[in-house]
């Protein structure tokens, strides 16, 4: 986890393929804020924060540290850490689920995933033995 509201700002700018003169003119700022922003020598106040919730920023992210999942918007890692643990259980237990069924599983323990804020083994094995 980035632990600076300054470094999780540099993330999700790099992640949207943004630079910091496209963060000034979607927020409607100047380079120094911007900067100082992500250096963390100063904190945006909430017109600021609405103007990247509107173009796709995460901002109970940026704010907390933790991710959220919107409709849209993927935490791909997660996401991708969330089939390979279904995958393994499925291997571990020797339980084949057919694709439709695989997909309810890797949707459901996203979202459990995306709440907690980790992946529950124990919920990923119960979830493969009962689609399987």
């Amino acid at each position: 986890m980035t632990h600076t509201f300054g470094a999780r700002l540099v993330t999700l700018r790099d992640r949207l393929g943004m630079t910091q003169k496209d963060m000034c003119e979607l927020a409607g700022i100047d380079r120094k804020t911007q900067s100082a922003y992500e250096n963390d020598k100063r904190y945006p106040d909430a017109e600021y924060l609405i103007a990247l919730l509107q173009h796709g920023f995460d901002v109970l992210y940026l704010l907390t540290g933790k991710e959220t999942a919107y409709a849209g918007l993927i935490n791909e890692n997660l996401l991708r850490d969330v089939l390979i643990a279904v995958e393994d259980a499925s291997t571990r237990n020797q339980i084949a689920i057919e694709s439709s069924k695989k997909a309810t599983v890797v949707a459901l323990v996203y979202q459990a995933s995306c709440i907690a804020g980790h992946i529950d083994p124990a919920l990923v094995d119960k979830a493969v033995r009962l689609a399987g």
